[in-house]
């Protein structure tokens, strides 16, 4: 925005997303004007430091009104036209919205050692309490003093801090405490963290939660991704418990001919007791319940795709993939 140099300091045609400003010329005049808006404040910087602060109204550019930069750099000089260096800064005191998409790694269940992805989206509103302590923080940490380079610190702040807070829960509780969780984490750790730097966190709505990894399973093979992604959301620790040892047991399984990945999906239906299974069953499962039937041991390329596909899923963690892969090639 190109604003022309006059004895008039104010800022004009601020947009609804524009968290601050700064007054693009540094030569100030003594006896110019400066109008603060309401809901706005006006900082005097020299030198990257905070000096004076000026509320809403209408204020003349006097020793008075600036006594912390007059006294620092003795601008007792007379009202004439020599202008002196500073940096003005308006700062908009309004509340604002943003919008949020995280993802992090949590346990399936509280006593389970699977991770898989979680994704969470939502909205949260906040607003700058305490200007000078905001401009201090967030002046280091960002590549220039922009509205959009401040708006966008604060978003990656939020997200990271969300991030934190979300990777202490499982899956099963995320789903079965979506609400508890959401009034924690905006009434503890990140209102703090927003004060600490000048803001205050006003609320945070979390739209919806996703489990992308174990979607994605359930379109492949209802049979394994369904149930397993039905208890999760349902909170049901001790089903999920029970199908997560079936898929632990697929390292095993892969040593056996005709074992692998498939052979642990066709056993996940087996821990639905009697009258609890699902009413369609593969063809294949039956199949695989021959033991008669004997299939040739897959190859050591077959075992290391299959071993490569179940850690890109978050199936098995980094370190369990590069020990069962050196297990693997051990036998070339």
């Amino acid at each position: 925005m190109n604003v022309p140099k006059t004895n008039v300091i104010e800022w004009v045609g601020a947009g609804p997303d524009d968290i601050l400003w700064i007054y693009p010329y540094e030569d100030i005049r003594w006896g110019s004007m400066v109008i603060v808006h309401e809901y706005e404040t006006a900082i005097f910087m020299r030198d990257g430091k905070v000096y004076d602060v000026l509320p809403p109204g209408r204020h003349t550019v006097t020793t008075q009104n600036i006594p912390l930069l007059t006294k620092a750099f003795n601008l007792v000089m007379g009202y004439g036209e020599t202008p002196f260096k500073a940096t003005i800064v308006f700062i908009s005191l309004k509340q604002f919205r943003g919008k949020f998409g995280v993802n992090t790694r949590v346990k399936l269940s509280p006593k389970a050692l699977y991770m898989t992805e979680l994704q969470s989206y939502g909205e949260y509103w906040f607003r700058v309490e305490d200007p000078v302590l905001f401009l201090t923080q967030v002046a280091g940490a960002v590549p220039s003093l922009t509205s959009a380079d401040v708006t966008e610190f604060i978003r990656a702040f939020f997200s990271e801090l969300l991030v934190q807070e979300l990777s202490k829960y499982a899956a099963t509780e995320v789903y079965g405490k979506l609400e508890e969780i959401s009034r924690i984490v905006k009434s503890d750790v990140l209102p703090e963290a927003f004060k600490q730097r000048g803001l205050e966190l006003i609320d945070i709505k979390i739209a919806g939660v996703s489990l992308p990894l174990l979607e994605k399973m359930e379109e492949e093979d209802p049979t394994y991704g369904l149930p397993l992604l039905i208890a999760i959301q349902n909170g049901e620790e001790d089903k999920v418990l029970e199908m997560i040892k079936v898929v632990e047991s697929m390292r095993a399984l892969g040593k056996s001919p005709g074992a692998g990945v498939m052979g642990a999906l066709f056993a996940i239906p087996q821990i639905w007791g009697a009258g609890q299974q699902p009413a369609a069953q593969p063809a294949y499962v039956g199949v695989a319940s021959q033991p008669s039937q004997a299939q040739p041991k897959p190859s050591v390329e077959e075992r290391l795709q299959r071993l490569k596909k179940l850690y890109e899923k978050g199936l098995i963690t980094e370190e369990e993939y590069k020990e069962r892969k050196k297990e693997i090639l051990k036998e070339i």
